[in-house]
């Protein structure tokens, strides 16, 4: 089959797709989506007959049926009757935009009615009922139901921009809503890594504020609490080093006979009629190795305690360790006995191991990246 019959055979398939798609949906009762499916159909083969009657077809009965479901809601005791009912009318004119942008939809269709009047009516109704739900649950004095209070007084802004004090209940809901989390300190009982704790802290933090996003979460340093006067919070991170190691040395010596893998040129000899030749044999050196290993490590706890009642809710421990080492040395005899890497350990001089801040900086990252994991795992709850 060439690629020109195979692309035919697949949009003749999409195409029969579509249709059967629109037409299946009007057989199930979903009006909407066939009146959407039919027009887009158009839009593309504004003569396509099946898609034509799935229009003519469910475009009525899609009126009807919202019609009817709007004229049920309003005789109902339900309190969010007008918020329905804009969601339906919306619904209805969505269907009529799509219609009127479809020239082959408005040859089926050429009069779609237009229900924005009566969505903006709706939306009149429908603020007060949000704003209401919302008062009712901002008494509760429960942060949940100040999260359930503010999305109601945010209905209620979007149905009528600034309706009454609209602006100053989400206010008073989102702070209520909100659950306020200090950061606290990481101490250490050594002022010589007193700024590697700071650092880390520090990284910890900005990992915090620009990584944990949730809507109803604010995290605050101590000093942001002090200075927006935040006298209860809800919980407090605690972050403490159990336990840390740094700069642990270990020297390793090392002597050993080498022998090279292979015969090498050692000198020449002459033979009886007087030809030269080269000599080839085993070289051996008596190499010296000298390895310094530096081992930091350490355990961070972290603790995550509801203020009120100092209840913890959050208890684990995070581990980290960081090698540094290096190797030089010497060697006596015939250097070709031996390999490249001994040969580049002998090239090396002493050198000094970074500083310990250095150090205490590296074997905190593990630590870093299971806590921030951790961290993220904990607050995607909320």
């Amino acid at each position: 089959m060439n690629k020109t019959l195979r692309y035919s055979l697949i949009v003749l398939l999409l195409i029969s797709a579509a249709c059967s798609t629109g037409k299946k949906a009007l057989q199930n009762g979903d009006y909407y989506s066939a009146v959407i499916k039919s027009v887009e159909r158009l839009r593309s083969n504004p003569d396509k007959a099946k898609a034509q009657s799935t229009l003519q077809q469910s475009y009525p009965l899609a009126v009807n049926w919202y019609q009817q479901e709007i004229s049920t809601l309003l005789s109902s005791n339900d309190p969010f009757k007008y918020s329905k009912t804009v969601g339906h009318y919306q619904t209805l004119n969505k269907m009529t935009d799509e219609i009127r942008r479809c020239p082959g939809a408005l040859h089926v269709i050429p009069y779609p009615k237009n229900y924005q009047t009566e969505e903006e009516m709706a939306k009149q109704n429908a603020a007060p009922e949000c704003y209401a739900a919302g008062v009712l649950e901002l008494a509760k004095g429960s942060r949940q139901a100040a999260v359930t209070a503010y999305l109601n007084f945010e209905k209620a802004n979007l149905f009528v921009p600034n309706y009454k004090d609209v602006a100053e209940k989400m206010d008073e809901a989102e702070f209520l809503a909100t659950l306020k989390v200090i950061i606290d300190h990481v101490p250490v009982n050594s002022t010589k890594y007193q700024l590697s704790a700071e650092f880390f802290q520090d990284q910890v933090t900005q990992y915090i504020f620009h990584n944990i996003k949730q809507r109803f979460v604010r995290f605050y340093t101590p000093k942001q609490a002090e200075l927006e006067k935040l006298e209860y919070p809800d919980q407090v991170i605690g972050m403490r080093f159990e336990d840390f190691v740094v700069g642990e040395t270990h020297d390793t010596n090392i002597e050993k006979e080498v022998v090279s893998a292979d015969s090498v040129e050692v000198g020449s000899t002459k033979l009886k009629n007087g030809e030269t030749i080269k000599v080839f044999n085993k070289v051996n050196a008596k190499l010296h190795i000298h390895k310094r290993e530096v081992i930091s490590k350490g355990i961070l706890s972290l603790h995550i305690i509801e203020f009120d009642n100092k209840k913890e809710i959050n208890n684990k421990q995070f581990g980290g360790q960081f090698n540094w080492f290096h190797q030089w040395g010497h060697y006596n005899g015939d250097e070709r006995a031996l390999n490249k890497e001994e040969l580049n350990i002998c090239n090396n001089e002493p050198i000094l191991p970074p500083a310990h801040q250095d150090l205490f900086v590296e074997f905190t990252k593990p630590i870093f990246t299971d806590l921030t994991a951790e961290l993220k795992r904990f607050y995607s709850r909320y």
